[in-house]
């Protein structure tokens, strides 16, 4: 067992403190959607029936499409869902995609949820506004950098400041907090019909060839059926949707308990000259404000690469906040067993975001050089002390090693 290099870990790595205040893409004007062209129309309602049967029969996964999703605590009671979808040998080059979620009960898949959208595309009326599929962070609610490089704390502060510089604007902050609490305020009049889908949507866009899809959810606690359907627009008639379907678990992340969001495995975090537009958000589902983190397409490295990990940590006590950042690698090809740490990274009030009135939320960051870590498979378990609550949180990711260049 061996600690990485202190030195190492502060110059690649370090706390992103971010505050997580949820605002939805639609939640005060959501944009209307244009009416569907024949050929559209035609593509939605062949995916509906493909997604149906699919259902139906209980159908598995595609094991063309590659599937990966994070979950994150979202706004108005709801978890954030952003998933990378990406097709493998099937070419489309103007896919047309629909993206439902059904919920599950006791291990068993809900029969009685049916579909609005269906309706919509048969009956045809008043345009259906979008779902309110996305949110986004507002400008001053990521800084890049994180809060944490005015931490007095030398460990905190010197990691922070290698991510990047503090962008924080204040006026900002108010305003979103602003447009938020309205926002919520307006949702929580509305009930959730019980027998719709809790969620569905249906996107038309260009793809390159190999690129993949990113999008997102907005799903309550509970155990959902994920399935999305693809076709080409231009080959409905002459071409089969095809259909993956995945089971995703989101936790009550509003049980007033410290709790993590799961491990995103980042290959980058961009800073943004501002943030996405509504209508360009729900194509960036990981573009927070002004920083937008890019997840690894596999989670395989090279010993020349750097493992970068960014995660929430939810309800944590405030004020007087007091919380420890522990990252622990172990090997995993055999028995489990401790292969290394980092330096702990200790947060307090100064460091991280102001808290709700009822809840808190933030988002944190550690880099380590993977040049001491032999070829081979790793788990990196993160645990987060909350002295205040006396609470401990822990989430876990696997991932490989190889040597030289991939």
């Amino acid at each position: 067992m061996h600690t990485v290099d202190r030195h190492s870990a502060r110059a690649v790595g370090g706390a992103l403190v971010l505050s997580m205040l949820m605002v939805l893409d639609a939640a005060a004007a959501p944009p209307a959607r244009k009416p569907l062209g024949p050929k559209e129309r035609e593509a939605v309602l062949a995916l509906l029936k493909a997604v149906d049967h699919a259902q139906e029969t209980d159908a598995l996964a595609d094991a063309g499409v590659g599937w990966d999703n994070h979950v994150l605590k979202g706004g108005n009671q709801s978890a954030y869902v952003p998933f990378r979808l990406s097709l493998g040998g099937a070419e489309m080059k103007q896919p047309a995609m629909y993206v439902r979620a059904v919920s599950r009960h006791d291990g068993v898949r809900a029969a009685e949820e049916h579909s609005v959208l269906r309706e919509w595309v048969l009956k045809g009326g008043d345009v259906i506004a979008r779902p309110q599929e996305t949110m986004y962070v507002g400008l001053g609610e990521m800084p890049v950098g994180g809060i944490a490089v005015s931490s007095r704390r030398e460990s905190t502060a010197a990691a922070a400041a290698a991510s990047g510089a503090l962008l924080l604007q204040e006026q900002a902050y108010e305003k979103q907090k602003a447009a938020a609490e309205a926002a919520k305020k307006k949702e929580e009049a509305r009930e959730r019909d019980p027998f719709l889908f809790p969620f569905e949507d249906y996107y038309f866009f260009d793809l390159k060839q190999g690129a993949g899809v990113e999008r997102a959810l907005m799903l309550p606690p509970g155990e959902y059926d994920v399935f999305v359907a693809m076709i080409d627009r231009g080959r409905v008639k002459t071409s089969s949707a095809v259909v993956t379907r995945h089971t995703i678990v989101v936790p009550d992340f509003w049980a007033d308990q410290l709790a993590l969001s799961t491990l995103i495995l980042a290959r980058d975090v961009r800073t943004l000259k501002a943030p996405f537009a509504p209508a360009q958000q729900s194509e960036h589902p990981y573009a927070f404000g002004l920083a937008e983190v890019v997840p690894v397409a596999a989670p395989a490295f090279t010993q020349d690469d750097a493992l970068t990990v960014v995660y929430q940590i939810c309800n944590y006590g405030a004020p007087d906040s007091d919380l420890t950042a522990e990252y622990t690698f172990y090997r995993v090809d055999g028995a489990r067993r401790l292969f290394n740490h980092t330096p702990p990274q200790v947060f307090a009030d100064e460091d991280l975001p102001k808290p709700g009135p009822w809840e808190t939320a933030a988002f944190a960051t550690q880099s380590v050089p993977l040049t001491p870590f032999p070829p081979g498979q790793y788990e990196l378990e993160v645990s987060v002390r909350d002295r205040l609550t006396r609470a401990t949180a822990k989430a876990a990711v696997a991932f490989t090693v190889s040597s030289g260049v991939r």
